[in-house]
């Protein structure tokens, strides 16, 4: 019988000391605590410190095409406003035994507003040179553009924008044309993105372009 009644003290005690250490163990911080998930991608391109690569090819209203291959670099100075830096380099295809060859760089602002849920409307001011080669002759010109558009936010990590621009080099032939297209971007991770694109000019020439952004 005294057994009994040790065993079932010895049992409570257990018990009881079960309890205390369960509930001491609830009051004291992990030392190592379970990660976190990780944030979302970051959305979109305006605001954002990132370099860019694109290449286009361009349906020409001609009997031949273009290829253009451009390097961007984004650098946010204050909220809500950007400067841009490009660099283009644009060569057509033979036509009457020679090519067309363009080089032009730009540097910009672009302001933005983060004031609206449906997305980022935004303008941009830039100016640059050119210069052009080809059918035996060579020119350059200043170049200076305008553009509106609006980052829209499809999901966490993709955006499209549909903008307009208008962009003249008044000493080179042909240009002063207005563009009209649409691009999207796809952060495939916190640093490295796709984008593809597609616009028109009022000359009637189409761009397709496919390109990476990477995010510093």
């Amino acid at each position: 019988m005294n057994q009994k009644i040790l065993l079932k003290k010895l049992l409570l005690s257990f018990a009881a000391a079960l309890s205390l250490a369960t509930f001491a163990r609830a009051d004291v911080p992990l030392a190592n605590p379970p990660p976190t998930a990780p944030a979302p991608v970051g959305q979109g391109l305006l605001g954002q410190k990132y370099a860019s690569l694109n290449y286009s090819y361009i349906d020409l209203d001609a009997p031949t095409h273009a290829d253009n291959f451009s390097f961007g670099f984004n650098q946010p100075l204050n909220v809500g406003l950007d400067a841009v830096l490009s660099y283009d380099w644009m060569q057509t295809g033979l036509l009457a035994g020679d090519r067309l060859n363009q080089q032009s760089v730009m540097a910009g602002l672009r302001a933005f507003s983060n004031a609206f849920a449906w997305g980022k409307p935004y303008v941009e001011a830039g100016g640059g040179y050119a210069w052009q080669r080809g059918y035996g002759a060579s020119d350059n010109s200043f170049v200076w553009g305008l553009a509106v558009g609006a980052e829209l936010q499809l999901a966490p990590a993709v955006t499209v924008t549909p903008f307009a621009e208008y962009a003249d080099a008044p000493d080179l032939a042909g240009s002063g044309a207005f563009n009209f297209g649409v691009k999207a971007n796809y952060w495939v991770d916190s640093q490295w993105a796709v984008t593809a694109g597609i616009e028109r000019d009022d000359d009637q020439n189409t761009s397709f372009t496919v390109g990476t952004n990477f995010r510093f």
